[in-house]
């Protein structure tokens, strides 16, 4: 199997996945409280702002590639792959940008340590 038939694929979709759970908590963090008289249409703006928006498009351009991933690579591979990996690019884009306020713990960085490790084992069997 070449790179681009199965792992260029899930690494499209492992990013685009990250990507766009940190512009969900982006668009959470720009939402502002409204006043409870304000309208419908304001609430839906509100929540639906340019960041959540955007995470959605993402979101839906990673199932796309996911899937792709999926022709070429087992999915007990491809998911668990998929998560970890995903789980390690949030939990540092999150740290880097400074609107997101987040930090990363010694046992955080131990627990990744773990998953990267059980990762690599289950991705070679």
């Amino acid at each position: 199997m070449s790179l681009a038939q199965g792992w260029l694929p899930l690494l499209v979709a492992l990013t685009l996945n990250a990507a766009a759970n940190v512009l969900m908590k982006v668009g959470a963090r720009l939402s502002v409280q409204l006043p409870a008289e304000a309208g419908v249409v304001a609430k839906v703006a509100n929540f639906l702002n340019g960041a959540t928006l955007l995470g959605i498009l993402l979101f839906a351009a990673n199932v796309l590639a996911y899937r792709k991933a999926l022709d070429h690579l087992s999915i007990s591979v491809a998911y668990p792959i998929m998560v970890s990996v995903g789980l390690i690019l949030v939990t540092f884009a999150a740290w880097a940008l400074p609107l997101l306020d987040e930090r990363i713990t010694w046992p955080q960085l131990a627990g990744m340590a773990l998953i990267a490790a059980g990762v690599w084992l289950v991705a070679r069997s």
